[in-house]
């Protein structure tokens, strides 16, 4: 679990990267972190969010790293899938499962929030008999919650206390689809920075501003969420900035690393602080801070601030 950027992936990104360093691939960062994106999910079904993880994500795994996940839902079936999973273990595969976290002991969430969680089955004994299988349970989730902090644990679970969070659940291992593509780091700086006008001029920014605006219970509660995805994907790209430094200085981006650690990083971990507090507010039947939307605008006005630095810089510097 070393290898795991755990603090700043989501629970199932962090299960695939764990996956990934199983099977044998040397850098499980950069294909997490090493686009720098902010497009919207915008449909009925509520205030607008942010598409993080992305939905190309099983698409882009497959190009950068020669593996994807293979998705298959339990649709009720608990015994089937545990079935199914001893046998992907018996062939060296861990799996990755999604359920709900409302019934995972291991979690802060257990009992108190139903919510999708993902976690690796390394192991199943005994299978067979009239003993209750027992799940050996990887899962990486590192993120403080309102009800105390998830952290990296390995654990043994009897079968019969996660049931519940199965059934509706899905599960998944690699499939090997072909050779990795490294990342051409100049193109993909660049695209990131373009990306990241683009949003600027369509007014993505202001969209997710303007769909929060209300501030309702709602609305702070989608808007807590998004921030908090943007604050942990930046500190995740800047890991990566600093991967690729070398490159980076040859580009005239040496201060593209600091640039995020001191400007966009600190401004999306504000905005999402005060939206956590804005969330216990209204909880507790208060008006939420208008605030908070002042935050997260500042925090997109720097995000455009150094994607046109970048693009002014790589054309300045040929």
């Amino acid at each position: 679990m070393s290898r795991v950027d755990s603090p700043f992936l989501d629970c199932v990104s962090d299960d695939l990267a764990l996956l990934l360093a199983q099977a044998g691939v040397d850098d499980v960062r950069t294909p997490f972190a090493s686009r720098w994106k902010f497009c919207l999910i915008e449909d009925s079904s509520g205030p607008p969010r942010l598409n993080l993880p992305p939905l190309d994500q099983d698409a882009w795994l497959a190009r950068r790293t020669g593996f994807t996940p293979r998705w298959r839902e339990i649709g009720g079936d608990v015994g089937a899938a545990v079935l199914a999973w001893h046998a992907e273990l018996h062939a060296g595969r861990a799996v990755v499962v999604v359920g709900d976290a409302f019934h995972m002991p291991w979690l802060p969430y257990h009992r108190n929030e139903h919510m999708a969680h993902g976690f690796v089955v390394e192991g199943i004994d005994p299978l067979g008999g009239s003993r209750e299988p027992v799940l050996h349970v990887v899962d990486p989730y590192d993120n403080a919650t309102a009800y105390g902090r998830a952290v990296p644990v390995s654990v043994k679970v009897g079968l019969a206390d996660v049931a519940l969070a199965l059934g509706k659940g899905s599960w998944a291992v690699l499939d090997r689809v072909g050779e990795p593509a490294p990342v051409d780091v100049p193109h993909q700086v660049r695209t990131n920075a373009e990306g990241i006008l683009a949003a600027g001029l369509d007014g993505s920014f202001a969209r997710l501003l303007d769909g929060h605006a209300g501030l309702g219970r709602e609305a702070v509660e989608n808007l807590a969420l998004q921030v908090w995805l943007l604050a942990r994907d930046r500190a995740l790209h800047r890991l990566w900035l600093v991967d690729v430094r070398a490159e980076l200085r040859r580009m005239g981006l040496q201060d593209l690393p600091g640039r995020f650690e001191s400007e966009l990083v600190p401004a999306w971990r504000k905005a999402s602080e005060m939206a956590y507090v804005a969330t216990r507010r209204v909880h507790a039947g208060r008006a939420a801070p208008r605030s908070v939307l002042d935050a997260v605008r500042t925090a997109a006005e720097r995000e455009t601030a150094v994607a046109r630095w970048v693009l002014e810089t790589t054309r300045s510097s040929g």
